[in-house]
């Protein structure tokens, strides 16, 4: 049995005896010639061995000799082949490599001219590239290996005038009790509340910057838009430095207060209590309260309210953040749900703070803060943390929450199974009703459309005049202006489904000591309920339904 190797063919040269043969010894042949990474054409091997056994049954018929020479081309070799898969925004391309069958592999070098031929020209990773023909060399003859070997450059927008703060304290303050000692903590101290003189420095406002440009695989650019300059948004208290228009200084003693594209400077109202001997605090700047409020005083304030004592008052309400040094302490209620009464209320454009909170309505536009417990309120915010914000301890006991994004706390619930009512849908509820509405207009427009349609069809009926066609014709245009305006409408239905999604899965309550039973927690329309003690957890969106899930 002999080998010859001609143009990648491999035939295969062998007597005719009346020894067998199978196609098992012609692979071990292939093999030990040097041929076993070349493709076998088991075709050619099948009808080698028809034709060996069909003159080795003449041999033993005496009808011919032994030694009769067959000749097939049961093998040949193939080079590696190479394809590449663009992604459709031409941002990723793949190179697949199919194995040499004996042939030659493929080379990092001719894979790049193969590439830049097929119009790839940046973006290349040069370790990939050799991580992808290495192991293909090695891979089992005619499998495929796929590895991404070059990708675009994301185009990075400009970013418009960026303002920073230039005192720390303009910022919310995160309830971050002064600690005295190692174990002590005063709880009603939070520092020296932020002041500032005349003249300081309150803000600077950056330029805006270019971006950068991004680049598809295939070499086109993708010019990125340049930050647009935003104007200062001049607020009372505040103005520009005459030396330096990107700095807002402080035009007046007062508090600093960040807003929109600026910052304004408060003037202050001090008071020791606010009680029946002050009467109610209505005040268009901020308002600091050494002491307490106590049961029925209101406190109204376009700043930041600051209270070093404990809450008990009828409404605290601020145009910044309320921060509150005691406890918020309302009166108890038979129930805590969405629409009941509240003996004391918080209001706050910007975020509330304190120490302990029972039977209040809290609602804000920024998060809750709560250092320790959170009991039968009716909270309506952004986050609620119970607990520092770097590892939330505190606990969750009872009441009704509206919430953009969700809990941070060490226990939610209590082992009395304190009923809990979660809703994530302050972001989702609008949209919604935005929905509800196109729907609403959508279902108009078919009605339209199904009221032009039998007209079109008695039209149909009747026999043809000029007036007749004309009716039709704009019948007709009247049936395409309201599919038009469908089709639109159906759109805008879609990308607001997208925007609650998206929002959707950005929603999560985390429990990091203990979730109780009785907590229900609404995402949208679906909702999941605790029907038992859990251990460290997470309530979230998985595959577009509400879980629990181990915290770790």
């Amino acid at each position: 049995m002999q080998f010859t190797e001609h143009n990648n063919s491999i035939k295969i040269t062998v007597p005719v005896t009346l020894a067998p043969l199978s196609a098992q010894d012609v692979n071990t042949q292939l093999q030990a010639a040097g041929y076993g990474r070349c493709l076998v054409i088991q075709e050619q091997i099948t009808n080698l061995l028809v034709e060996y056994q069909q003159i080795q049954q003449k041999i033993k018929e005496k009808l011919q000799p032994e030694g009769a020479l067959l000749s097939y081309r049961v093998a040949e070799k193939r080079d590696a082949e190479l394809s590449f898969d663009i992604t459709e925004d031409k941002m990723s391309a793949a190179a697949i490599i199919t194995a040499a069958w004996g042939g030659a592999p493929m080379s990092a070098n001719a894979l790049v001219k193969a590439a830049q031929e097929a119009s790839i020209v940046f973006g290349f990773s040069k370790d990939h590239i050799i991580k992808l023909v290495t192991h293909a060399s090695k891979a089992d003859p005619g499998s495929k290996v796929k590895l991404v070997v070059a990708r675009g450059r994301a185009v990075v927008h400009g970013q418009n005038s960026r303002f920073e703060p230039l005192i720390p304290e303009m910022q919310s303050r995160r309830n971050k009790p002064l600690v005295q000692t190692e174990d002590k903590a005063d709880l009603r101290d939070f520092g020296v509340i932020p002041a500032v003189r005349a003249g300081d420095n309150l803000m600077r406002r950056h330029p805006p910057t270019a971006g950068v440009d991004g680049m598809l695989v295939d070499g086109s650019l993708i010019p990125a838009n340049p930050g647009q300059v935003i104007e200062w948004q001049m607020a009372e208290g505040s103005e520009l430095s005459a030396a330096d228009n990107e700095l807002l200084i402080a035009a007046r003693d007062g508090l600093p207060r960040v807003v929109d594209n600026g910052a304004t400077v408060d003037e202050v109202f001090t008071v020791k209590n606010v009680d029946l001997s002050t009467g109610h605090i209505i005040f268009k700047g901020s308002v600091v309260i050494n002491g307490d409020v106590t049961e029925g005083m209101k406190v109204i304030a376009g700043g930041n309210v600051f209270i070093k004592g404990f809450v008990e008052g009828t409404l605290i309400e601020a145009g910044g953040d309320i921060n509150v040094g005691g406890s918020i302490i309302g009166h108890q209620i038979p129930s805590a749900e969405k629409d009941s009464e509240y003996s004391t209320e918080l209001k706050a454009k910007g975020d509330i703070q304190c120490n302990i909170a029972q039977y209040a309505r809290l609602s804000c536009d920024g998060n809750i803060y709560v250092n320790k417990q959170l009991m039968h309120c009716a909270v309506a915010a952004a986050k609620v943390y119970a607990g520092p914000e770097d590892n939330p301890n505190g606990k969750v006991i009872g009441g009704y929450f509206y919430l953009d994004y969700g809990i941070y706390t060490g226990n939610l619930g209590a082992p009395s199974s304190s009923n809990i009512l979660i809703e994530l849908n302050r972001m989702i509820d609008p949209i919604a009703e935005k929905q509800e509405v196109l729907r609403a207009s959508v279902s108009a427009a078919k009605k339209d459309m199904q009221d032009i349609r039998e007209q079109l069809e008695k039209l149909k009926k009747i026999e043809g005049n000029a007036q007749i066609e004309l009716r039709k014709q704009e019948l007709q245009q009247a049936f395409e202006d309201n599919r038009n305006v469908a089709m639109a409408l159906i759109e805008d239905i879609k990308q607001l489904e997208s925007q609650r999604r998206e929002k959707l899965d950005q929603t999560l309550i985390v429990v990091r000591q203990q979730l109780f039973s009785a907590v229900v927690v609404h995402f949208g329309t679906d909702h999941i309920r605790s029907r038992r003690e859990y251990g460290p957890s997470k309530i979230m969106l998985v595959d577009n339904s509400p879980a629990i899930e181990p915290f770790l």
